[in-house]
């Protein structure tokens, strides 16, 4: 019997869960030609969302390219990825056949030549620009970015270009969202979307008057799906493979993984795997087993994490996980768990909030990011959550 929960990779389909509201917006948003920057952190289900919109949209008649740029280091990379999206999206399968697609990029400063990707379609290729080639290489990026415009225009059809990690243009080329702008701008028959984990960068890119794609975008956070979408669709999984399954283990779950999408898939996979290797009905006891295990799974990783933290970090960081999520700057928070000064924990929070590992939880206070390195943190780590005298426990 296979296993009903699948987490880690792109859900589409019945596998897709929740965010009816915000998959409702964000189709009418592509067909409206609305620019739009999601941003979240890693592993909330962005490109599920914007995988799943897209192909219902393409079903309506709207064509569409995805460029994932965290593979796209270099701006000749770009270009190979961006002249393959197009091809493969925004042209019809006539117009390849009829070697129509040659001419058009034929027409670049610097001809690209088609190959066979890994997946055995077609694909664009650059040759690696040398310094040589500035002016050419330039054109030829401005011209790819000009590209869907001129299609939607030609074809009469809305375009909606994805690009997924969006953060990484900055290292690829600190002058390429000026030219983005200068680009998209122009380009009303296009919906942009732009994607980013790195939410410090997204907003330094999106928000900062300074910059050039200032307001280009209307903003969309993702948040945790909520438990009542999500909680259908488990108890549907387990009875669907012969699992009987309480309503309490499935309120711990959520207890757990705080509506988390991979957290909560993940914790519900081993769950299964735990109730039909042992032939036991899911519990809230076997929720707490089947924790246990993926926390056994996650610890080099989590390990990891924590070694780059540096000691004033850690010691926030498991505060936090342990449940005190406010008044961290305070004197008596501060002594209790031994924080140090209040600027040192300031610059602390700060650092963990850059690299996403906490979050503000809009109530003056903050959370993990990660609902299991919190549960790690509070098994593995807390030195401090055994040792506090009873009554001088800092509110929560």
């Amino acid at each position: 019997m296979d296993n009903p929960f699948r987490y880690g990779d792109i859900a589409t389909g019945d596998r897709f869960v929740g965010r009816e509201k915000e998959l409702a917006e964000l189709q009418m948003d592509m067909r409206s030609g609305q620019n739009v920057v999601i941003v979240s952190p890693r592993r909330y289900g962005k490109t599920s969302l914007v995988i799943e919109a897209m192909d219902r949209v393409r079903e309506q008649g709207v064509l569409t390219a995805y460029v994932d740029m965290f593979r796209t280091p270099t701006k000749s990379i770009l270009a190979d990825h961006l002249a393959s999206a197009i091809y493969r999206g925004l042209l019809a399968p006539v117009e390849k056949a009829r070697e129509k697609a040659l001419e058009l990029f034929h027409r670049l400063p610097i001809r690209p030549t088609i190959v066979l990707g890994p997946d055995g379609q077609p694909s664009m290729e650059f040759s690696t620009w040398t310094g040589e080639q500035g002016r050419s290489a330039e054109k030829t990026l401005e011209r790819l970015l000009e590209m869907p415009g001129e299609l939607a225009r030609d074809r009469n059809r809305r375009v909606v270009m994805v690009f997924d990690e969006f953060q990484q243009v900055v290292e690829i080329d600190p002058h390429l969202p000026a030219l983005m702008r200068s680009v998209f701008q122009a380009q009303p028959e296009v919906c942009h979307l732009f994607l980013g984990s790195r939410r410090h960068l997204m907003r330094k890119v999106f928000t900062d008057e300074n910059e050039p794609m200032y307001r280009l975008a209307k903003p969309m956070a993702l948040g945790p799906i909520d438990p009542g979408e999500f909680s259908y669709y488990l108890h549907d999984r387990f009875a669907a493979t012969g699992v009987m399954v309480e309503d309490e283990a499935i309120q711990e779950l959520f207890s757990i993984s705080g509506g988390h999408p991979y957290v909560t898939l993940a914790l519900a996979h081993v769950t299964w795997n735990l109730a039909v290797t042992e032939q036991l009905p899911v519990t809230k006891r076997l929720v707490g087993q089947a924790l246990g295990r993926l926390l056994d799974a996650e610890d080099a990783r989590y390990t990891e994490v924590w070694s780059r933290l540096s000691p004033g970090q850690r010691l926030v960081a498991s505060t936090i996980a342990v449940g005190t999520s406010s008044g961290l700057l305070s004197e008596r928070v501060r002594r209790i768990y031994r924080l140090g000064p209040a600027s040192s924990v300031q610059n602390s929070i700060s650092r963990l909030v850059e690299v996403d590992i906490i979050e503000s939880d809009h109530q003056g206070g903050y959370r993990m990011v990660d609902p299991l390195l919190s549960a790690w943190l509070s098994r593995t780590v807390s030195p401090y959550s055994q040792q506090i005298p009873p009554g001088t426990e800092p509110s929560r």
